[in-house]
């Protein structure tokens, strides 16, 4: 079998079941013709081909290596794929004379004809040449990625600039060729209305639950998210809430699991001090759990910081889950993430600390990027919910129950429709 070094990462044959001697001779024909997008990973390469070819292209191959450096020292990986090109659809005036040629050979049995008779058969075809043109193209802008609409290639470009996933955008994409007419298509603001709703409408928002005591809540997630600085928004917000409606000053204590991060412990304790709320420290599943006994009688809050693991770390993050496996302790777990995790991190994150049985995200540093595309495709492709949104360092005001007009209002050049938009999903508003 033909073995460049590449591997198209399907495991079959990319040709399909043909002779050994055919395939051979196919994938000798293709290899000439092929080309090379070389970028840090194959998704990269991926966006960087579907930004210039759109569909038009076939991956027939991937390598990764190591590159650069000294003696082998800070070498970096990079990636190869290569590709061919797909065969570019016939243009109107190709396909006539193809089809015309083809309808004289048929007429003519292959003799040759007098000049009339072929003047009279080609004005015959010619006027059926405006009719035919029409339709071959409509064809080719609803069926050929070189042919797009202009507004789906405005539209696929917008979320290409928002970082979309791929797979994402193909959704978009498509769904707006099969379910909008042509002369849908040539209102660009209704597309881009109609695309804004769509993105609207994959965004899940995770309800506001009551809280009954004692209401335990833990945050997980990889190092750096800002799980501590999350937990005393939280808390703080509950306070602030409580004061603002005359009611009682909530019972509430945080405990910290988290004593590999330096200065973690002195973190927390400080936002304890500003708040006037007890901090503790738990070792183990036997400290969590003996701390829950002797204050769950009366407490309406119990805050669980967790140390921060990379998703690759499977002996720290299973040992955590061992400590949080507290018998009759009901809780209500929330992955933490930042909003400009990369799409591909993203979903490895969302594997690994499924063993937690979160029950929806809190997405931190929002003020930190200005594209959201990543992280809001990946949830919707996943079904998970989004509870809260934190930005900045304000303890406790910078944090905010999540909401579809709060994402879509940070769509990058997308016209929105505010007031559409807050009539649409205005059950999500003020959850």
């Amino acid at each position: 079998m033909y073995n460049d070094g590449f591997d198209d990462g399907s495991g079959t044959n990319p040709l399909g079941r043909l002779p050994q001697n055919s395939f051979a001779d196919a994938m000798k024909t293709i290899m000439n013709t092929a080309k090379i997008m070389t970028g840090k990973s194959r998704e990269e390469c991926e966006q960087k081909l579907f930004k210039e070819y759109g569909n038009s292209y076939e991956i027939i191959g991937c390598r990764t290596y190591l590159k650069g450096g000294f003696l082998g020292i800070g070498q970096r990986e990079v990636c190869d794929v290569k590709y061919v090109l797909k065969p570019r659809p016939l243009t109107s005036r190709e396909a006539f004379e193809q089809n015309k040629q083809d309808f004289i050979n048929k007429v003519s049995g292959g003799n040759s004809q007098s000049f009339t008779q072929l003047a009279n058969i080609n004005k015959q075809l010619e006027e059926l040449k405006e009719s035919f043109d029409s339709k071959l193209k409509d064809f080719a802008v609803a069926n050929s990625s070189s042919g797009k609409h202009p507004s789906v290639q405005k539209i696929e470009d917008l979320l290409v600039q928002n970082e979309f996933t791929l797979s994402y955008i193909n959704g978009i994409t498509n769904r707006l060729r099969a379910e909008l007419p042509m002369e849908s298509l040539d209102d660009f603001d209704f597309v881009q209305r109609t695309v804004v709703d769509w993105i609207g409408k994959s965004i899940s928002i995770y309800p506001k639950l009551p809280m009954k005591p004692p209401h335990v809540i833990v945050l997980v997630g990889p190092t750096g998210v800002g799980k501590t600085t999350t937990i005393a928004k939280l808390a703080g917000s509950i306070l602030v809430e409580a004061k603002n409606k005359n009611q009682p000053k909530p019972s509430i204590r945080m405990i910290t699991i988290d004593h590999t991060r330096v200065g973690a412990e002195e973190q927390l304790e400080r936002f304890g001090t500003i708040m006037s709320i007890p901090v503790e420290k738990a070792q183990n599943a036997a400290d969590v759990k003996k701390i829950f006994d002797m204050y769950k009688e009366d407490l309406d809050v119990l805050f669980i910081d967790t140390p921060g693991y990379s998703p690759n770390d499977f002996a720290n993050i299973g040992k955590m889950r061992e400590i949080l496996g507290i018998p009759g302790m009901s809780k209500d777990v929330y992955l933490t993430i930042t909003a400009s995790v990369k799409a591909r991190d993203l979903l490895s994150i969302i594997q690994v600390y499924e063993q937690f049985n979160y029950d929806s995200v809190i997405i931190t540093k929002w003020d930190e990027t200005n594209a959201f595309g990543n992280v809001l495709s990946v949830l919707a492709e996943k079904n998970k919910p989004i509870a809260y949104i934190a930005d900045g360092q304000k303890v406790p005001r910078e944090i905010k129950r999540a909401s579809v007009v709060e994402c879509l209002k940070f769509l990058n050049d997308f016209k929105i429709d505010r007031e559409h938009i807050e009539e649409i999903f205005s059950e999500n508003k003020n959850q």
